[in-house]
């Protein structure tokens, strides 16, 4: 297993290379509501122990899920460019958060302060080609970049699952 600690860079932007999403929220009824992102619709809602009646998954888990989605789309991008084929992609994130932030009891950030993200890959890569092919993930992937922009202590550990 390698840990990757993900390094912060600035953007360059231009209108041309610009993608824009739109997503439109309807609150249903307690603190639950849905999402509604091109034809998809997301339920979110909280647990009990945070007010909600635990209908559906809460906005930080959906916040996870989209890192382990992006982190996978990406990794399948970046593989085709290396001509490399990916065996099979497991990823689990962990968000760390003090509630108390949401909760508005103490003065603290409501957003994670540590997100812990293990991605167990098997790919056709030499170690040297995977060494920067995970680099190049972890530079590409959007939900990834935005989170350690936010200052979040963020770590990914790679398991490679096969040598070539």
């Amino acid at each position: 297993m390698t840990t990757t600690t993900i390094e912060r860079q600035e953007p360059e932007t231009s209108a041309s290379s610009m993608a824009v999403f739109e997503t439109k929220t309807e609150w249903k009824e307690g603190l639950r509501a849905d999402v509604i992102a091109r034809q998809f619709t997301i339920a979110v809602d909280e647990p009990p122990e945070l007010g909600g009646a635990d209908s559906a998954p809460n906005p930080m888990e959906l916040l996870l899920a989209g890192l382990d989605g992006c982190l996978a789309v990406v990794i399948r991008v970046v593989a085709a460019e290396y001509g490399a084929e990916t065996k099979s992609i497991n990823l689990s994130s962990q968000g760390a958060l003090d509630v108390r932030g949401f909760l508005g009891t103490a003065a603290v950030q409501p957003y994670f302060q540590s997100v812990r993200t293990r991605i167990e890959l098997a790919i056709d890569l030499d170690d040297e080609k995977f060494e920067t092919f995970k680099e190049t993930v972890n530079r590409r992937c959007p939900a990834g970049t935005l989170i350690d922009a936010a200052g979040v202590d963020f770590t990914i550990d790679w398991v490679r699952l096969n040598r070539p």
